[in-house]
């Protein structure tokens, strides 16, 4: 065997290895981001279904009911205008906010301190 290729034994081995955790990192913060959009496009849906619910049932416990059953845990939801002050045919708003919990760990951390908001707008159909 020629000196030149011998001394080249292991070379790919080491460059997969000395790049191996640079792509776990970046799978890692994609599985993280996945996870995040995926709780984005649930807070809208529930933020909608509040909404729903809020233009024609004047129970605010209903509109909360109907965004628990989305399956996302501890959002919080903001309606406006309150019972009182609702009226046929003006807009209702609804505003969800939720703070994610991490799923991959010490990427999610990074992420701890992040409030994703959703907002959903109706017409009032019944006070």
């Amino acid at each position: 065997m020629p000196r030149g290729l011998r001394s080249e034994r292991g070379q790919a081995t080491l460059e997969l290895a000395l790049c191996m955790p640079v792509f776990a990192l970046l799978m890692a913060m994609l599985v993280e981001a996945g996870g995040l959009a995926t709780d984005h496009v649930r807070l809208w849906h529930i933020a909608r279904e509040a909404a729903r619910v809020a233009v024609v049932d004047p129970d605010e416990a209903e509109a909360r009911a109907a965004a628990a059953r989305v399956g996302l845990d501890d959002v919080d939801l903001d309606i406006d205008p309150g019972v009182d002050a609702r009226v046929r045919g003006e807009p209702l708003t609804v505003t969800a906010s939720y703070s994610p919990n991490g799923r991959v760990p010490l990427i999610g951390e990074l992420f701890r301190s992040l409030t994703l908001r959703a907002t959903a707008t109706m017409r009032i159909e019944r006070p």
